[in-house]
């Protein structure tokens, strides 16, 4: 959580500054409460049992029609299964987007967006051997969501988020290594009920799918790690 916390702290200013000439409408914030197992190409996350994942956003909206976010993620899982390779994972995310909304009749809305990704990514060996471990990745992410409003309090929503990651120096099996490139995709499907409060704000609520994979970054090569699950999201909007 230190993670979470020291990144909407410093991003707070930075997101007020952006938003502030822009004529800030209005305020979103939220918390995505993730419940993650472990999928490895090389089946080596033997014994990873579904863990909390927390993720926190908030969003500024523009009277120009401009959204910018801040989101943060966060992953720390391990095994105890003596036949797993690895016994820790641990995998984190920072979004600094700008996004523009559109429609498509009355009943879908959307949002293009686009903006800058800041990562860190580890893994143990069973034993305490052999570890991977990349203290900071950053890259270009872009993405899209849509919603479909279903009645007047709930609707359907999707969304994906991909981003082209670049670690400048990484350490791997106690060897200093350097140039990691990987890509990240994150995608999601679910309800979510919104209903107003009495100051004119919205509260809103919802549950769904997700999965965030992490192409390349295990071992410098081609092998895949992703993270799957279920999420229930909090939020209001101000």
């Amino acid at each position: 959580m230190k993670y979470l916390k020291k990144t909407a702290v410093a991003a707070t200013f930075a997101l007020t500054a952006i938003a502030s000439p822009a004529l800030a409408q209005n305020f979103s914030a939220g918390i995505d409460l993730n419940y993650l197992g472990l999928s490895h190409s090389e089946g080596q996350t033997v014994g990873f049992g579904f863990t909390a994942a927390p993720e926190v956003w908030m969003e500024f909206h523009s009277q120009g029609g401009l959204t910018y976010g801040l989101r943060a993620f966060r992953l720390d899982a391990s095994s105890s299964d003596p036949t797993t390779r690895y016994d820790k994972i641990v995998m984190q995310t920072a979004d600094l987007s700008v996004g523009k909304s559109f429609s498509m009749g009355s009943n879908t809305a959307g949002k293009f967006f686009g903006g800058m990704r800041f990562a860190k990514y580890s893994e143990r060996d069973n034993g305490g051997g052999s570890t991977l471990d990349v203290p900071k990745a950053y890259g270009l992410l872009g993405g899209i969501e849509i919603s479909q409003q279903m009645s007047s309090n709930l609707s359907l929503y999707g969304g994906s988020t991909a981003a082209i990651m670049f670690a400048p120096d990484f350490t791997d099996g106690g060897s200093a290594e350097s140039d990691l490139t990987f890509n990240t995709i994150d995608l999601n499907l679910g309800l979510k009920y919104k209903r107003q409060l009495t100051n004119g704000g919205n509260w809103h609520a919802g549950l769904g799918l997700t999965s965030k994979l992490w192409n390349g970054v295990s071992d410098n090569d081609s092998e895949n790690i992703s993270a799957y699950g279920f999420k229930l999201s909090l939020g209001m909007d101000f």
